[in-house]
This record gives structure tokens, C-alpha cells and sequence, in this order.
């Protein structure tokens, strides 16, 4: 793919993800999707665990959204910067069990490492930062 059409597809993750347009984001994902999250020591796979992952952060933050700080493409291979926001109104899973909602609001930063094959996004790791999360939430 070339540099543009790779940074199309990543960037579409963030605007689908801003107007809750959950099968944009499904469909950006190929059949053999790995998404590792580092932060959570975490994997999920293919197109249902693309929509779990996503669906945990809409659900504990409904007005989440995301602000695309920075992004470079190099063929196949896209790294994301971004901060992704919101009021923490319902409940949270993490490996240790769900976090009620505290009504907090949460700024965090993320980066992305996104590479894609035949137009979709193959693998997504994530990091961010827990402790950060959880001092938003007062739990720190």
C-alpha cells in the first residue's frame, strides 16, 4: 500500500471511533486481527475482539473522543500518537474486575503500532498508561 492509503485507513479508525460508527470500525480490521494491548498485558483477536476492546472504552466513557496528535506511515507500517478523553459514566472491565464509574474525566495518551495487509489493519498494539488512568479515577 502506499503512505497515503495506509494513514487513510488508520486515520478512519480515529473519525469512526469519534462518531460511534461501530461497523466502519469492524470492517477496518482483517479476519486475522491481533490487537495486543500493552498496558493491560492483554490480546484480542480478529474482527469481535477489535469491537470488545473498542467497546469497553465507549461503554465507561460514552462521550469519549480522540484527538489524532500524530501519525507517520512507512508502507504497511503506521505509528499513531493520540489523546483519547472522556467522562468516566459507566462501568470499566480491566483484568482485575470492572471499575464502577467515578463521573471523572480522563485524558490519556496513547501510541499506536498499526500494520495492515491488503488494505486492513492486521495488527494493533497499543500502550498507554494504568497509572495514569487509575490517578484520573482517584484510585491512586
Amino acid at each position: 500500500m502506499s503512505n497515503e492509503q495506509s494513514l487513510a485507513t488508520v486515520r478512519a479508525v480515529y473519525d469512526a471511533f469519534n462518531i460511534g460508527d461501530m461497523p466502519t470500525l469492524l470492517g477496518l480490521v482483517a479476519e486475522d486481527f491481533e490487537l495486543v494491548d500493552v498496558a493491560l498485558g492483554m490480546t484480542w483477536r480478529g474482527p469481535q475482539g477489535w469491537g470488545e476492546w473498542v467497546q469497553n472504552w465507549a461503554t465507561s466513557m460514552p462521550d469519549a473522543r480522540i484527538r489524532l496528535d500524530s501519525i507517520i506511515a512507512e508502507g504497511d507500517i503506521v505509528v499513531t500518537e493520540h489523546t483519547g478523553g472522556g467522562t468516566h459514566t459507566g462501568p470499566l472491565g480491566t483484568p482485575a474486575g470492572v471499575i464502577p464509574p467515578t463521573g471523572k474525566t480522563l485524558e490519556l495518551k496513547f501510541a499506536e503500532f498499526f500494520e495492515l495487509r491488503d488494505g486492513k489493519i492486521k495488527t494493533l498494539r497499543a500502550y498507554w498508561d494504568t497509572g495514569t488512568l487509575m490517578r484520573q479515577l482517584g484510585l491512586l
